[in-house]
């Protein structure tokens, strides 16, 4: 058996954004500035435009490859070692379309972990992973599946 498994893969699915879509985090985000104003809220109506700008800008950014990688320590995304001891369960979502490792953690901020598999044999990790975590289905939180809807 191997002692490591490693692939790379871009940190999240690039969603081409047009124009229209720029147009609607305006239009969504200058209604919500104003309605605060109109509410006598200004320092909301100021975080709601520094917010959309910031969406604005990182809907811009391209992805980064990262690299990824299983090991008897651990599950290792770039620098970031996440143990098998900090880690409750694992679940390989093997879809056509989308393949990812999705982690369970004990950390109560971030119980999920979603690594992307990409061009990986999505078998080859969960029989590696099964050695040492026990296999429990897991879906993709809420907030990932909201921001990749939204183009994220």
């Amino acid at each position: 058996m191997k002692d490591e498994i490693s692939w790379q893969a871009p940190e999240f699915i690039a969603y081409e954004k047009g124009p229209d879509w720029y147009w609607a985090v305006g239009v969504i985000s200058i209604t919500l500035a104003v309605a605060a104003i109109i509410f006598g809220n200004i320092l909301f109506a100021v975080v709601i435009l520094i917010g959309s700008f910031a969406l604005s800008l990182q809907a811009t950014r391209d992805p980064e490859i990262r690299d990824f990688s299983v090991n008897r320590k651990g599950v290792q995304a770039d620098e970031t070692l996440y143990p098998y001891s900090s880690l409750e369960s694992f679940w390989v979502e093997n879809n056509p379309h989308e393949q990812k490792v999705i982690l369970m953690s004990e950390k109560t901020w971030m119980p999920y972990i979603v690594l992307p598999i990409a061009e990986h044999d999505p078998e080859e990790i969960r029989n590696f992973m099964i050695e040492y975590l026990p296999e429990e289905e897991h879906q993709e939180p809420l907030t990932q599946k909201i921001m990749e809807y939204l183009g994220f």
